[in-house]
């Protein structure tokens, strides 16, 4: 079992070391820098989060608040730190992915044989 244990942390630290870890970190780091920027993500999620309560609760959807989100959205997309922040994640997000989808195939077998009633009852 340390054998696997060890694994993992140089797997965690291979992906640490890779350029879409490296640009996602200095990418989020720039970001959370720039209080324009993050002024509106904040409002951008108050907003969002305001218009699921209501939905979640059945209440209705204000036009107002409908035209406020987008105008926040528009805002935050010109945001050239935002930009480059959210390419950066879906750039780490698609590597993360794809290494569980690997570590994933090679575990389906094993795991979905214990699922599987035996054919031997």
């Amino acid at each position: 079992m340390a054998d696997i244990i060890e694994l993992a942390d140089q797997l965690g630290k291979g992906i640490a070391n890779t350029s879409a870890a490296q640009t996602y970190r200095q990418a989020r780091e720039h970001m959370n820098a720039q209080p324009e920027t993050m002024k509106l993500l904040q409002d951008f999620m108050v907003q969002s989060d305001k218009m699921m309560k209501a939905s979640r609760d059945n209440q209705p959807i204000e036009v107002d608040d409908k035209h406020k989100l987008n105008e926040l959205h528009q805002s935050l997309v010109s945001q050239e730190a935002y930009k480059a922040f959210s390419a950066a994640q879906v750039e780490y997000f698609d590597l993360m992915r794809k290494v569980n989808e690997k570590i994933n195939s090679h575990l389906s077998e094993i795991e979905g044989a214990a699922a599987e009633p035996s054919a031997e009852q």
